[in-house]
Order: structure tokens, then C-alpha cells, then sequence
């Protein structure tokens, strides 16, 4: 979040730069330290430049939000764009150089760690403000270098914890290690239990206005502390669980000899609960909802579209204006509130509308992506899994449940687009985007649909004929969707896009990095997989978060799993789980619609050490080489220029690159970079 009051770094900060090494010590210049710290504004200023270390996640091009692609929910065209198609083939490595180290994020968060540690230790010079003001402004800082160490452990797994001191004078690159999961883990937990002491409930409780909105506060502090805790206590940091990988983590020991990863601790499911419990019984924030619409499923579709469209809305715990993806020398990441650049990577390309820019239309949904979204009259879940071809799923062999009501040929005559285009008429779909629910409608355009917008009015068909609106003309194009989806998670119906400023200014949303809802689910996830298990309340949180896309509750939609009985088993389609095995997919399903585009997916399949089996796939598309709109919907795998999918035990953690290890050269590696 760069507050809108401090769209800019002061040239005071320029005076903080940060060290060559990350465990250096540069000596501040203390004179220069005091003087920025005894007024109010630079003090306010200091502050607004530590939240400029955000990774943020929204950005799928030089950010956090890589993960996307790299999961299994997005594609990115360009000819097989460089970086996506290394990092989802496997091809990297700890090389300092070349496309994917740009995702490297350990130096950034470390020099923003550090500034947020000299901030704690000199804001009490500031006596313009009061001393209730100053600890609050401590406590910022001190979620900000929580969430800043969350980043790297997430990214990277257990890394060094420097705690509440600067990295110290005597500071040896061979005697550096790694700390444990647990290390990392409860010292992040003890920063947000103490953040919360001082931080408000709401900003507007020490003197902050709305200008400031989107600064840390108490809920923020407790929401991340869940997601924190839910991540502890899933496999791939609580032991594995029995999973495949016991022993190639577990096995590691840093220099003080303690084992990095501890076995496994049930009781690490129960905080994760009591954590999630903690913001729910805050009862400050609700899910979106909406009143706008001619039917309730216009209605569930605007409120799910909400979350993102409604500025600071009622879910949104903590998040911050969106920033464009491109360049900080003069293109759309110049500005603050635009998400119009990747708009423009998003949305057809209807040549005689746009003027200005051509749209690059070349990120998608995958497949994938698109098979996930349940079906609006039964609640359930259309497709269980791939047939495989080796360890590859197969998106052309979905194993289709057969109680869903999801059809995977055939046509619909006549069909009328259920959300955000009452002006287009009656069209011909594929049943397969036929029957969704409204979060589907609310986040894709398939092939064939009208693209939402009542300033253009046209219907997005495109494949090899000029009589498709945008034909696929050269496959060798750069502004190609090849996947026959379009994403519009991020755009609001009706905007228009027709020239360059469209592009820049149209769009100003807030990304909500903490909602409501992502709570109500680990909520849920938790009292499923704790040891004294409870399945009302799991079911019970898992519903509020369909039931606002106007879905059935979960055991309505299947009737035929005993969810209290958890060692039981039930077969669909082919498929055996234990009933609490089903819950626990079932969750993870919601959440992957949820938050579709929204960076969870991947470590969601990270956590539950699932990316190995969900990963592997060719890049499946549908038929973009077709003549004809009814060729269109056949599924190929050899159109898009991309390497396979791939995934192996050592792409859990992103590597230390080598650049880190040249300093610390006795650092425990992560498994598989060794």
C-alpha cells in the first residue's frame, strides 16, 4: 500500500540506502536519522515509504503475483513469454542472472525489514505527535516486518530472523543459517500479538483520516496471524503429515544443528482455528453483498465483483491501491490506483473499437482454471480431476462428475448471457460455459460471449476465420489469446477502452490482500483437520462463502458424504476419499474460485504438497486453429508455444540464488537446489 497522502519517496529517505549485503551494517548518518524523526511529516513520510516494500501480488509481470502463472490457474502468451514458461516448465536455476531471478524477492524484503526496524527504534523522537500516535506507528512498522519476513517464508521457507536488533556489527557470511520453521513462525506470531496491543481498530482512532486509509490495523495484524498459522500447520511446514516428501525436508538441519522442519504437531491446526476465530469475533467486517441486479444471480455476481469494484468495502481486512503492471520510468507504474496495464493484457483486441493502444489480450485462465467453477443449480464441483498420460493430466480427459449436471459437448441454442450484457441478444454456447455459477460469469468470457461492455457491444468470437470479430490471423502474433478464455477478474462492466487514457485512468480498485472471506475458509479448513474436529462449523463458514455466489450449502449439493463421519469413505465418479478427505478438497476447491487471479492457488497446492500431482500438464487450449466457431471447443495441446508444465519436490521453495550464497557459504540450501 503506498498511501495516496505519499505517492512519492522523500529525498530524506534517499539518505536510507541499503547496504551491498544484506547482513552489512551501514553506519546511518545519526544527525541526518534525528533530524527526519523529529518532525511529524518525515516521521509520517518514513512511514509511508516501508509499505513501498510490498511484493505485490496483483502484479503478474515483474511481481508477487508470478505465482500464478506458475500455478495452475493462468497462462501468459507472448510467444511462450520468457519467465512464465521457465518458471512453469522447471527451467531455472540459482543463477544470478537471466529472466526468473527477477522474482528474487530476498534482498527487497530484507532491506525493508531492516527499515522498518530503524523506524521502530527512532519514531519516539518524534514529539509533534502523541505518544498513543507513536506506538501506534511502531506497530505498523512492526506488522509491516512481520509481514515482510511472511513474504520471504512463504517464497523461500524458514529464513534467518534477525528479531527486534539490525543485522549485527559482527555479522559473518559463514556463520549464517537458516533458523527453524518454528523459529520463524512463532516470531512472526509474537510481532502481530504485540502489534495488536497498540494498533487500532480503525485508523480514524489516532487522528488518521481517510487519506491514510489502507494503513495497517488491528484486523489486519489478526488476519495476517491466520494465514500465518494455516500455513503452519499444513504439511509442507508441519511435518508433511505422512506425505511422499517425509525425510527430504525433514532431514535438514541448519548450522546449530537443529532440524529445520519439526515433526508433525496436531495441535498447530487448533491455533490455526482459534486464529481465524479471533478475526471473525471482531465482527467488524462482513461479505460483500449487492442489491444491484434484475435477478439473484445478477445479484451474487455483483456482489462477488464487489470485492474488488467497491473501494475499502466491508470485507477488505487490508489491502492497497492497485498498482499497473509496466515500468517506473514514465509507464503505468508511474501512478497509483491503475490496474488499466493489465486490462490491456487481458481484453480482446477489437481492432476498430481500440485506437490508442492495442490490447495484447494474452493473459488467460487456463483450462484448468475454467473446468474448477461449480455449477449454479446442483453447488457441485463439474470436474473431480485429469486422466493422466504419464505424470501430465490430460485437460481433454476431465473425470466429470456425474452428478454435477456439466456436460462437456454439445450446444445451447438461443442462449442468453446471464450477467452484464442485458443489451446483447440470444447467442449459441458451448455447454460447457452453459450453467455456471455467478463468480464463473464474474471473472471469465469464454470464446463466443459478448465481451461486458455496452460501449463496444460485440461478441468475442475468435479463431481462424475473418468472420470471427478478432480472427486469428498469425499464430505468430504477440497479441494472441490462445487459450480461448478471456480473463476479467479486474474488469468492471461498461468500461470503456478505446484510447490510451482509457487504459491509464479508467480503472482505480484496491486490492484487497486480507477479506473476510479467504478468514471464513481457513476457518473452516482448520476445524476439519484439527484433532477434536468440528464439522458444523466448518460446513457452516464453508456455505456463507458459497452462498454469497448464490450456491446451495455443501451438503445439500452432496448429499451422499457423510461429512461427520471422517474415516468413512464415499466414491463419485470413480473417486475414493474419506469423507474428510472430501471436505478438506471441497475447501480447497472454494477457495481456489474464491480467489481465482488472486495468488492463493499456488500456495494453497504448496502447503498440502499437492503441486507435483495438479501441475504437470501440456498447455491445453482450445481450438484456436479451428475455421469454424463449432471446431472451436475441441481441447488440443499443441497450439501454444510453451514448454509442458512441470513440477518436482525442490519447486516448493524458490532457491537461494547464488549471489546470496557467495556470502553465506554455509547456508542450508533449499531441498533440490543443492
Amino acid at each position: 500500500m503506498l498511501m495516496k497522502k505519499y505517492i512519492y519517496i522523500i529525498s530524506a529517505m534517499l539518505l536510507l540506502a541499503s547496504c551491498d549485503s544484506y547482513f552489512d551494517i551501514d553506519f546511518q548518518d545519526q544527525a541526518n536519522l534525528e533530524e527526519i524523526f523529529a518532525k511529524k511529516n518525515t516521521t509520517e513520510g518514513y512511514l509511508a515509504h516501508l509499505y513501498s516494500y510490498l511484493p505485490h501480488d496483483e502484479d503478474t509481470h515483474k511481481g508477487a503475483g508470478y505465482v500464478i502463472p506458475r500455478s495452475d490457474e493462468g497462462l501468459f502468451g507472448f510467444l511462450g513469454y520468457g519467465p512464465f514458461n521457465k518458471l512453469r516448465s522447471g527451467d531455472y536455476s540459482t543463477a544470478a542472472s537471466g529472466d526468473v531471478v527477477e522474482y528474487n524477492q530476498w534482498k527487497r524484503m530484507y532491506v525493508g525489514i531492516r527499515q522498518c526496524t530503524i523506524f521502530m527504534d527512532y519514531v519516539d523522537l518524534d514529539k509533534e505527535d502523541t505518544q498513543v500516535v507513536r506506538d501506534a506507528m511502531r506497530a505498523e512498522a512492526r506488522f509491516l516486518r512481520a509481514y515482510y519476513y511472511f513474504c520471504l517464508f512463504r517464497q523461500y521457507g524458514p529464513v534467518i530472523i534477525w528479531g527486534d536488533s539490525l543485522a549485527p556489527e559482527d555479522a559473518a557470511g559463514a556463520d549464517l543459517d537458516r533458523n527453524t520453521v518454528d523459529e520463524n513462525i512463532n516470531f512472526m506470531v509474537s510481532e502481530l500479538d504485540k502489534a495488536c496491543e497498540y494498533l487500532p481498530d480503525d485508523i480514524k482512532e489516532i487522528g488518521a483520516n481517510d487519506s491514510w486509509t489502507g494503513r495497517a490495523t488491528k484486523g489486519a495484524a489478526l488476519a495476517l496471524k491466520s494465514r500465518i498459522l494455516t500455513y503452519a500447520a499444513s504439511p509442507l511446514y508441519n511435518g508433511q503429515d505422512g506425505g511422499r516428501l517425509t525425510g527430504i525436508f525433514s532431514a535438514k538441519t541448519n548450522l546449530a544443528g537443529k532440524r529445520i522442519f519439526a515433526d508433525y504437531d496436531a495441535a498447530k491446526w487448533q491455533a490455526a482455528a482459534d486464529a481465524a476465530k479471533a478475526v471473525i469475533d471482531m465482527n467488524r467486517y462482513s461479505l460483500c453483498q449487492s442489491t444491484v441486479g434484475a435477478n439473484d444471480f445478477q445479484k451474487a455476481a455483483s456482489a462477488y465483483q464487489n470485492v474488488f469494484f467497491e473501494r475499502w468495502n466491508s470485507e477488505t481486512i487490508w489491502g492497497w491501491w492497485h498498482l499497473g503492471i509496466g515500468h517506473s520510468d514514465g509507464g503505468f507504474a508511474t501512478w497509483i490506483g491503475a490496474t488499466g496495464s493489465f486490462m490491456y493484457c487481458t481484453i480482446p483486441d477489437f481492432k476498430e473499437v481500440t485506437t490508442s493502444y492495442r490490447p495484447l489480450q494474452a493473459y488467460t485462465p487456463t483450462l484448468k482454471m475454467v473446468d474448477a467453477y461449480p455449477m449454479a443449480e446442483s453447488g457441485r464441483y463439474p470436474v473431480l480431476g485429469y486422466e493422466k498420460s504419464g505424470r501430465f493430466n490430460d485437460f481433454s480427459r476431465p473425470i466429470v462428475d456425474a452428478a454435477s449436471g456439466y456436460e462437456t459437448t454439445g450446444w445451447v441454442e438461443d442462449y442468453v448471457q446471464p450477467v452484464d450484457a442485458d443489451w446483447a441478444p440470444a447467442f449459441k454456447a458451448h455447454k460447457t460455459t452453459v450453467g455456471r455459477d455467478a463468480r464463473y460469469y464474474s471473472s471469465i468470457v469464454p470464446d463466443g460471449f459478448y465481451w461486458p461492455s455496452d460501449k463496444i457491444k460485440k461478441r468475442w468470437t475468435s479463431y481462424k476465420s475473418s468472420s470471427a470479430t478478432v480472427p486469428v490471423e498469425k499464430f505468430e502474433s504477440a497479441a494472441l489469446n490462445w487459450v480461448g478464455y478471456a480473463c476479467r477478474r479486474w474488469y468492471k462492466a461498461n468500461t470503456a477502452f478505446a484510447t490510451g487514457q482509457d487504459f491509464v485512468g479508467a480503472t482505480r480498485y484496491v486490492y484487497p490482500a486480507f477479506r473476510l472471506a479467504e478468514i471464513y475458509l481457513n476457518y473452516a479448513e482448520a476445524c476439519n483437520e484439527k484433532t477434536t474436529r468440528d464439522v458444523d462449523e466448518a460446513i457452516k463458514y464453508l456455505d456463507m462463502v458459497r452462498a454469497r455466489s448464490g450456491l446451495n450449502g455443501i451438503q445439500a449439493a452432496y448429499p451422499e458424504i457423510n461429512f461427520a463421519n471422517a474415516d468413512a469413505s464415499t466414491t463419485i465418479s470413480g473417486i475414493t476419499k474419506t469423507n474428510k478427505e472430501w471436505l478438506r478438497w471441497l475447501i480447497l476447491q472454494e477457495r481456489w474460485c474464491e480467489f481465482g487471479m488472486e495468488a492463493m492457488r499456488h500456495y494453497d497446492m504448496c502447503r498440502w504438497l499437492r503441486a507435483e500431482d495438479e501441475y504437470p500438464a501440456k498447455a491445453w487450449t482450445l481450438n484456436m486453429q479451428s475455421e469454424t466457431y463449432e471446431g472451436l471447443y475441441e481441447r488440443v495441446s499443441d497450439i501454444m508455444p510453451m514448454d509442458n508444465a512441470d513440477f518436482h519436490y525442490r519447486d516448493y521453495f524458490y532457491p537461494i540464488i547464488s549471489t546470496q550464497l557467495a556470502e553465506m557459504v554455509n547456508f542450508t540450501q533449499n531441498p533440490g537446489w543443492e
